[in-house]
């Protein structure tokens, strides 16, 4: 069975993981035949995001809303798509996508027969008021999903949902590997969006004493964007590190920056399920991360790559586990990114991820038909 579904996202004008993720279950979905609409609550895009619709067959929408979820302009461009497109299916991501879904069944905009999913992807469950909220509308939404057992534990222990939430792993496209580039020295590579979340000042903090303790070359290749850039280019500047430190901006295919590093390292404050380390995975390198819950889940410390204590605030922890790392020879260190991959194709693939969430389509689409 196949249908039509309305995938709804904050904005896809900064792509961080959550975002990637939606694109590639669109992409996915629509190989498969199912009539897919991308329906961001703001912004509008970019040319490179254009050029992907058409070449995947995938609508994209925007109701230029302003005011979050409860510009009226916004709902009226709503009702209008969504009396053409007719969707079953409205599958909402992220606290305001989710909120836009519950909305359009509390106000009937969605129609009778539509289903209603909503995926949680961070171990932050928000406020007091938000989370009483959350669980009083909870009727509002035919199944609530998370991106790993982390998120949906956080979930549970928040009181976020009476009901049954079921785990859908994020996945990640079986690429092969690319060819390694030979280059001196030891190269790092951080991908993640340049915002608090990612705690980057623990990582230049940390590159700074690995750069102080390393007498061969090393060098910090970040692919990002966000708010906090320019004040991290100024960190990087006071710790003396900034000819080490290259900014990349954000790169939608980082395959090439891959095969270009010798490690990757994550130095989130929380994370759900980082995706940065599954395409580190996929492309067989093996990762530094600090120990968040949604970290645990992907890495397999000594194995596929090394965890640093998420208590250590100075950097102090997290450079100690670079330094191991990079002491490890090049034959130990191949041998994590293999196993890394393997566990990720077994794991996390693109098409496991596909799979479930079209069950759980079809499976709401049936009920919801019977009903109406």
């Amino acid at each position: 069975m196949t249908g039509r579904v309305g995938i709804v996202i904050p904005t896809l004008d900064a792509l961080g993981g959550a975002e990637r993720v939606v694109l590639r279950l669109a992409e996915g979905l629509a190989d498969r035949g199912w009539k897919v609409a991308v329906v961001m609550l703001s912004g509008t895009g970019n040319a490179v995001l254009a050029a992907w619709s058409q070449n995947c067959g995938v609508e994209l929408v925007s109701l230029g809303m302003r005011k979050a979820w409860i510009d009226p302009q916004g709902w009226s461009r709503f009702r209008a798509w969504q009396r053409e497109f007719a969707p079953q299916i409205l599958h909402g991501h992220l606290s305001h996508g989710a909120w836009f879904c519950r909305m359009a069944r509390l106000l009937g905009a969605g129609g009778k027969g539509v289903g209603i999913v909503d995926t949680l992807h961070s171990t932050r469950v928000g406020g007091k008021w938000s989370r009483q909220l959350y669980r009083r509308t909870a009727w509002a939404t035919d199944c609530v999903t998370a991106v790993s057992h982390a998120v949906r534990m956080a979930a549970i222990e928040a009181g976020l949902h009476a009901g049954e939430i079921r785990v859908v792993r994020n996945g990640v496209y079986p690429l092969p590997i690319s060819a390694r580039h030979e280059h001196a020295g030891f190269r790092w590579l951080a991908m993640g969006r340049l915002e608090p979340v990612k705690n980057y000042p623990r990582l230049l903090r940390a590159f700074a004493q690995v750069v102080a303790a390393e007498m061969s070359e090393v060098e910090l290749h970040v692919l990002g964007e966000g708010s906090e850039r320019s004040k991290l280019e100024s960190m990087a500047a006071a710790l003396g590190v900034a000819e080490r430190v290259h900014w990349h901006g954000f790169q939608p295919e980082p395959e090439r920056m891959l095969a270009n590093c010798d490690a990757v390292v994550l130095a989130s404050q929380w994370e759900g399920l980082p995706l940065c380390l599954l395409e580190a995975g996929v492309a067989g390198v093996p990762a530094v991360a600090t120990d968040t819950v949604g970290a645990l889940e992907v890495l397999v410390d000594g194995e596929t790559g090394r965890l640093a204590p998420l208590e250590d605030t100075t950097g102090d922890g997290l450079a100690k586990t670079m330094l191991q790392m990079m002491a490890e020879d090049v034959a130990a260190r191949a041998e994590m990114g293999v196993r890394a991959r393997r566990r990720v194709l077994n794991e996390f693939g693109s098409e496991r991820m596909v799979d479930e969430y079209e069950r759980i389509y079809v499976e709401i689409s049936g009920r919801r038909s019977r009903r109406t």
